[in-house]
């Protein structure tokens, strides 16, 4: 199982951070100003900007005793069975606990906590695209890749198109039918799995794998984090200021997630 992989060859935490800066500006070239003018105001009792205070939340989940940390196992996610790393509960539920939880502070004008835990779901978010995480393993090359994606990452910077509403339609061999849509918060990490399996498959399920694969699949990896990053924030932005479409989002995760 590794689990000495999981606990010790994370993607490191300020890599988390530096994603979240990045993401605000994709969101900037792609015209999604109100965000970034609020991400970008001080937060009168901390004296941060609400930008550091998402960054705070993308750390502190990988950080025990930090506040915000989400138990290791639970930043994983597999497309089809919808399980965690030896949990039924997997990193869909987790964000949609805290999306949920989120949205509620916000409405409430507690908008440096809300701020907080959208951090929190955003890292997540990003780790879904790391192929193991959707593979659920530790092993396979996970370590050495994020190790080697904490120093390599910004060459594969993107800075436009995020990615803000969409649908997919996935369908297994014995014929499971998975519908994903952006207006649920569970799906953000169900879509990103979809996609990152395909990855994993490829370049790291036969064990088989060396710096050239790592320079193969990080430009989907960096690209499609910091694409879903920016569009989950637009999602909770959204969703935060109109609570009957995220009653509405919860009511068909509980029917149908």
């Amino acid at each position: 199982m590794m689990i000495k992989y999981l606990l010790n060859s994370l993607f490191q935490i300020i890599s988390h951070m530096e994603l979240a800066e990045a993401t605000a500006l994709l969101l900037s070239n792609d015209g999604k100003q109100e965000i970034v003018y609020f991400l970008e105001q001080t937060e009168k009792t901390s004296g941060k900007k609400y930008l550091e205070i998402l960054a705070a939340g993308t750390r502190d989940a990988d950080l025990p005793l930090s506040g915000g940390y989400i138990c290791t196992l639970s930043h994983f996610h597999h497309p089809w069975s919808h399980r965690g790393y030896l949990l039924s509960k997997s990193s869909a539920d987790e964000t949609a606990a805290i999306s949920s939880t989120a949205t509620t502070l916000w409405q409430e004008g507690k908008q440096a906590d809300a701020i907080y835990q959208l951090g929190r779901a955003l890292h997540l978010i990003q780790d879904i695209f790391i192929p193991q995480h959707s593979g659920i393993t530790g092993s396979k090359g996970h370590g050495e890749f994020e190790k080697w994606l904490t120093d390599h990452w910004p060459p594969y910077q993107v800075t436009s198109g995020g990615y803000y509403e969409w649908e997919q339609d996935f369908y297994a061999d014995n014929g499971k039918h998975h519908h994903v849509t952006s207006k649920k918060a569970y799906d953000w990490i169900d879509y990103g799995s979809h996609l990152s399996i395909a990855w994993y498959e490829q370049y790291f399920a036969s064990g088989q794998y060396d710096e050239n694969t790592f320079r193969s699949v990080a430009p989907l990896v960096v690209a499609h984090a910091l694409r879903f990053s920016a569009g989950f924030i637009n999602f909770f932005f959204t969703h935060a200021n109109n609570t009957e479409a995220n009653k509405a989002a919860e009511n068909d995760h509980l029917t149908t997630g």
